[in-house]
Protein backbone atom coordinates (compact mmCIF):
# COMPACT_ATOMS: atom_id res chain seq x y z
CA UNK A 1 0.00 0.00 0.00
CA UNK A 2 1.09 3.59 -0.40
CA UNK A 3 0.01 6.01 2.25
CA UNK A 4 3.27 7.93 2.59
CA UNK A 5 1.65 10.97 1.11
CA UNK A 6 -1.36 10.88 3.35
CA UNK A 7 -2.85 14.33 3.68
CA UNK A 8 -5.02 15.38 6.55
CA UNK A 9 -7.97 16.12 4.33
CA UNK A 10 -11.64 15.40 3.61
CA UNK A 11 -14.70 17.08 4.32
CA UNK A 12 -17.96 17.04 2.72
CA UNK A 13 -19.93 18.27 -0.12
CA UNK A 14 -22.44 20.86 0.89
CA UNK A 15 -24.28 20.32 -2.35
CA UNK A 16 -27.14 22.67 -2.91
CA UNK A 17 -29.66 19.87 -2.98
CA UNK A 18 -32.52 22.31 -2.99
CA UNK A 19 -31.39 24.02 -6.18
CA UNK A 20 -31.77 22.56 -9.64
CA UNK A 21 -28.46 21.81 -11.32
CA UNK A 22 -28.04 23.37 -14.73
CA UNK A 23 -25.48 23.11 -17.49
CA UNK A 24 -22.78 25.78 -17.43
CA UNK A 25 -19.74 26.58 -19.55
CA UNK A 26 -20.53 23.80 -22.00
CA UNK A 27 -20.81 21.15 -19.28
CA UNK A 28 -23.71 19.32 -17.68
CA UNK A 29 -23.80 20.26 -14.01
CA UNK A 30 -26.33 17.52 -13.25
CA UNK A 31 -23.95 14.87 -14.59
CA UNK A 32 -21.10 16.57 -12.74
CA UNK A 33 -23.01 16.44 -9.48
CA UNK A 34 -23.16 12.66 -9.72
CA UNK A 35 -19.37 12.46 -9.60
CA UNK A 36 -18.63 15.46 -7.41
CA UNK A 37 -18.73 13.53 -4.14
CA UNK A 38 -15.28 12.14 -4.96
CA UNK A 39 -13.92 15.70 -5.14
CA UNK A 40 -15.74 16.67 -1.98
CA UNK A 41 -14.02 13.93 -0.01
CA UNK A 42 -10.88 16.06 0.04
CA UNK A 43 -11.84 19.54 -1.12
CA UNK A 44 -14.68 20.32 1.27
CA UNK A 45 -13.76 21.19 4.84
CA UNK A 46 -15.17 23.06 7.79
CA UNK A 47 -14.61 26.79 7.62
CA UNK A 48 -12.24 26.69 10.60
CA UNK A 49 -10.26 23.69 9.36
CA UNK A 50 -6.52 24.19 9.09
CA UNK A 51 -5.96 22.88 5.58
CA UNK A 52 -4.43 24.19 2.39
CA UNK A 53 -6.68 22.06 0.17
CA UNK A 54 -8.52 24.57 -2.07
CA UNK A 55 -12.29 24.92 -2.08
CA UNK A 56 -13.99 24.40 -5.43
CA UNK A 57 -17.44 25.92 -5.03
CA UNK A 58 -17.79 29.09 -7.06
CA UNK A 59 -14.53 28.70 -8.95
CA UNK A 60 -14.67 29.45 -12.67
CA UNK A 61 -15.46 26.39 -14.77
CA UNK A 62 -12.67 27.18 -17.21
CA UNK A 63 -10.15 27.35 -14.35
CA UNK A 64 -11.23 24.03 -12.83
CA UNK A 65 -11.21 22.31 -16.22
CA UNK A 66 -7.75 23.66 -17.00
CA UNK A 67 -6.34 22.33 -13.72
CA UNK A 68 -7.95 18.91 -14.11
CA UNK A 69 -6.56 18.61 -17.63
CA UNK A 70 -3.10 19.60 -16.37
CA UNK A 71 -3.25 16.96 -13.63
CA UNK A 72 -4.51 14.34 -16.10
CA UNK A 73 -1.67 15.09 -18.52
CA UNK A 74 0.91 15.16 -15.72
CA UNK A 75 1.82 18.77 -16.49
CA UNK A 76 0.85 19.66 -12.93
CA UNK A 77 2.29 17.33 -10.32
CA UNK A 78 0.38 15.96 -7.36
CA UNK A 79 0.28 12.16 -6.87
CA UNK A 80 -3.30 12.10 -5.66
CA UNK A 81 -4.72 14.51 -8.21
CA UNK A 82 -2.72 12.87 -11.01
CA UNK A 83 -4.28 9.53 -10.05
CA UNK A 84 -7.84 10.82 -9.80
CA UNK A 85 -7.76 13.10 -12.84
CA UNK A 86 -6.18 10.31 -14.85
CA UNK A 87 -9.40 8.33 -14.48
CA UNK A 88 -11.56 11.18 -15.82
CA UNK A 89 -12.61 11.54 -19.46
CA UNK A 90 -13.24 14.83 -21.24
CA UNK A 91 -16.95 14.81 -20.43
CA UNK A 92 -16.25 14.15 -16.75
CA UNK A 93 -13.93 17.15 -16.63
CA UNK A 94 -16.31 19.63 -18.21
CA UNK A 95 -19.27 18.33 -16.21
CA UNK A 96 -17.45 18.49 -12.88
CA UNK A 97 -16.22 21.97 -13.73
CA UNK A 98 -19.76 23.08 -14.56
CA UNK A 99 -21.10 21.66 -11.31
CA UNK A 100 -18.55 23.30 -9.03
CA UNK A 101 -18.77 26.61 -10.86
CA UNK A 102 -22.52 26.60 -10.27
CA UNK A 103 -22.20 26.11 -6.51
CA UNK A 104 -22.26 29.22 -4.33
CA UNK A 105 -18.86 30.25 -2.99
CA UNK A 106 -18.60 29.16 0.63
CA UNK A 107 -21.21 26.42 0.28
CA UNK A 108 -18.45 23.83 0.64
CA UNK A 109 -17.23 24.90 4.08
CA UNK A 110 -19.38 22.53 6.11
CA UNK A 111 -18.81 18.79 6.37
CA UNK A 112 -21.96 16.81 5.62
CA UNK A 113 -22.51 13.33 7.10
CA UNK A 114 -22.75 11.51 3.77
CA UNK A 115 -19.31 12.73 2.70
CA UNK A 116 -17.75 12.44 6.14
CA UNK A 117 -18.58 8.73 5.86
CA UNK A 118 -16.23 8.44 2.90
CA UNK A 119 -13.21 9.28 4.97
CA UNK A 120 -14.04 6.90 7.82
CA UNK A 121 -12.50 3.44 7.71
CA UNK A 122 -14.48 0.26 8.36
CA UNK A 123 -11.31 -1.71 8.99
CA UNK A 124 -10.20 -2.83 12.44
CA UNK A 125 -6.77 -4.11 13.35
CA UNK A 126 -6.46 -7.89 12.81
CA UNK A 127 -6.72 -9.52 16.20
CA UNK A 128 -3.91 -12.07 15.98
CA UNK A 129 -1.43 -10.19 13.78
CA UNK A 130 1.24 -11.25 12.85
CA UNK A 131 -0.01 -14.80 13.40
CA UNK A 132 -1.22 -16.21 10.09
CA UNK A 133 0.52 -13.45 8.09
CA UNK A 134 3.51 -13.76 5.77
CA UNK A 135 6.21 -11.10 5.48
CA UNK A 136 6.76 -10.29 1.81
CA UNK A 137 8.60 -6.96 1.70
CA UNK A 138 10.96 -4.85 3.82
CA UNK A 139 12.22 -1.44 2.69
CA UNK A 140 13.37 1.95 3.88
CA UNK A 141 10.89 4.82 3.68
CA UNK A 142 13.59 7.43 3.40
CA UNK A 143 11.29 10.43 3.03
CA UNK A 144 9.64 9.58 6.34
CA UNK A 145 12.77 8.24 8.05
CA UNK A 146 11.06 4.90 8.72
CA UNK A 147 11.49 1.21 7.96
CA UNK A 148 8.47 -0.65 6.58
CA UNK A 149 7.64 -4.35 6.76
CA UNK A 150 4.68 -5.57 4.72
CA UNK A 151 2.60 -8.64 5.52
CA UNK A 152 -0.28 -10.45 3.82
CA UNK A 153 -2.69 -12.85 5.49
CA UNK A 154 -3.28 -16.48 4.49
CA UNK A 155 -6.37 -15.73 2.37
CA UNK A 156 -4.53 -13.11 0.37
CA UNK A 157 -1.44 -15.27 -0.10
CA UNK A 158 -3.56 -18.21 -1.23
CA UNK A 159 -5.09 -16.04 -3.96
CA UNK A 160 -1.62 -14.94 -5.07
CA UNK A 161 -0.38 -18.53 -5.13
CA UNK A 162 -3.38 -19.58 -7.22
CA UNK A 163 -2.83 -16.74 -9.66
CA UNK A 164 -6.16 -15.15 -8.72
CA UNK A 165 -6.94 -11.50 -7.92
CA UNK A 166 -6.42 -10.61 -4.28
CA UNK A 167 -9.92 -9.91 -3.06
CA UNK A 168 -12.47 -10.54 -0.30
CA UNK A 169 -10.91 -11.95 2.85
CA UNK A 170 -7.47 -10.54 2.14
CA UNK A 171 -5.72 -8.31 4.66
CA UNK A 172 -2.43 -6.49 4.09
CA UNK A 173 -0.58 -4.77 6.94
CA UNK A 174 2.42 -2.46 6.78
CA UNK A 175 4.35 -2.03 10.02
CA UNK A 176 6.31 1.22 10.22
CA UNK A 177 9.36 1.19 12.47
CA UNK A 178 11.61 3.92 13.76
CA UNK A 179 15.15 2.88 12.75
CA UNK A 180 17.96 2.37 15.19
CA UNK A 181 20.49 5.18 15.01
CA UNK A 182 24.21 5.40 15.70
CA UNK A 183 26.14 7.97 17.74
CA UNK A 184 25.76 10.45 14.88
CA UNK A 185 21.96 9.96 14.83
CA UNK A 186 22.15 8.21 11.47
CA UNK A 187 20.18 5.01 10.79
CA UNK A 188 22.08 1.81 11.46
CA UNK A 189 22.27 -0.18 8.22
CA UNK A 190 21.42 -3.85 8.47
CA UNK A 191 21.72 -6.40 5.67
CA UNK A 192 20.86 -5.49 2.08
CA UNK A 193 20.96 -1.80 2.92
CA UNK A 194 17.83 -1.99 5.07
CA UNK A 195 17.92 0.01 8.28
CA UNK A 196 17.86 -1.87 11.56
CA UNK A 197 14.52 -1.47 13.32
CA UNK A 198 13.79 -0.02 16.71
CA UNK A 199 10.29 0.68 18.06
CA UNK A 200 7.05 0.54 16.09
CA UNK A 201 5.82 3.93 14.91
CA UNK A 202 2.43 2.73 13.64
CA UNK A 203 0.62 0.58 11.11
CA UNK A 204 -1.14 0.95 7.76
CA UNK A 205 -3.68 -1.56 6.54
CA UNK A 206 -6.00 -2.54 3.74
CA UNK A 207 -8.71 -5.18 3.85
CA UNK A 208 -11.15 -6.49 1.24
CA UNK A 209 -14.55 -7.58 2.43
CA UNK A 210 -17.75 -8.33 0.54
CA UNK A 211 -20.04 -5.30 0.47
CA UNK A 212 -17.37 -2.76 1.26
CA UNK A 213 -17.09 -0.01 -1.29
CA UNK A 214 -20.70 -0.03 -2.43
CA UNK A 215 -21.39 3.20 -0.52
CA UNK A 216 -18.30 4.98 -1.87
CA UNK A 217 -18.23 7.30 -4.90
CA UNK A 218 -17.55 5.42 -8.12
CA UNK A 219 -14.44 7.47 -8.85
CA UNK A 220 -12.90 6.48 -5.51
CA UNK A 221 -14.14 2.91 -5.19
CA UNK A 222 -11.39 0.27 -5.01
CA UNK A 223 -13.74 -2.69 -5.50
CA UNK A 224 -14.24 -3.99 -1.93
CA UNK A 225 -11.06 -2.62 -0.35
CA UNK A 226 -11.07 -0.43 2.72
CA UNK A 227 -8.07 1.30 4.31
CA UNK A 228 -6.94 2.42 7.73
CA UNK A 229 -3.96 3.89 9.53
CA UNK A 230 -3.33 2.66 13.07
CA UNK A 231 -1.35 4.07 15.95
CA UNK A 232 1.42 2.10 17.63
CA UNK A 233 -1.16 0.68 20.06
CA UNK A 234 -3.26 -0.56 17.11
CA UNK A 235 -6.06 1.99 17.44
CA UNK A 236 -7.54 3.51 14.28
CA UNK A 237 -6.21 6.98 13.57
CA UNK A 238 -9.46 8.77 12.71
CA UNK A 239 -7.58 11.90 11.68
CA UNK A 240 -6.54 10.16 8.48
CA UNK A 241 -8.83 10.47 5.47
CA UNK A 242 -9.55 7.12 3.84
CA UNK A 243 -10.27 8.92 0.56
CA UNK A 244 -6.56 9.67 0.27
CA UNK A 245 -5.73 5.96 0.44
CA UNK A 246 -8.46 5.10 -2.06
CA UNK A 247 -7.13 7.70 -4.49
CA UNK A 248 -3.52 6.62 -4.01
CA UNK A 249 -4.39 3.06 -5.08
CA UNK A 250 -6.25 4.01 -8.28
CA UNK A 251 -3.09 3.49 -10.42
CA UNK A 252 -3.01 -0.16 -9.24
CA UNK A 253 -6.53 -0.88 -10.55
CA UNK A 254 -5.18 -3.48 -13.00
CA UNK A 255 -3.95 -5.53 -10.02
CA UNK A 256 -7.18 -5.09 -8.07
CA UNK A 257 -5.73 -1.97 -6.42
CA UNK A 258 -2.82 -3.85 -4.82
CA UNK A 259 0.79 -2.70 -5.09
CA UNK A 260 3.74 -5.09 -4.75
CA UNK A 261 2.10 -8.18 -6.24
CA UNK A 262 5.40 -9.47 -7.64
CA UNK A 263 6.93 -9.48 -4.15
CA UNK A 264 3.88 -11.34 -2.88
CA UNK A 265 4.30 -13.88 -5.66
CA UNK A 266 7.93 -14.44 -4.66
CA UNK A 267 6.88 -14.95 -1.03
CA UNK A 268 4.14 -17.38 -2.08
CA UNK A 269 6.58 -19.37 -4.22
CA UNK A 270 8.94 -19.67 -1.28
CA UNK A 271 6.29 -21.15 1.02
Amino acid sequence: MRTNRILNVVGVLAISLGLPAVARAGGDATAGKAKAMACAACHVSDAAANTDIPHLAGQRATYIAKQLKAFKAGDRKNPLMNALAGSLNEADIVNLSAFWAGEAAGSDNKVAPEVAAIRKSKMTFPKDFPKGFTLYSTFNKEAQGLVAKQYINAAGLAAVKAGKPISDGAVIIMVNYVPKVDADKKPVVDKDGIWATDKIKGYEGMEARAGWGKDLPELLRNNTWGYAVFTSDKAVNNEINQAVCLTCHIPAAANNYVFGVKKMQAAAAAK
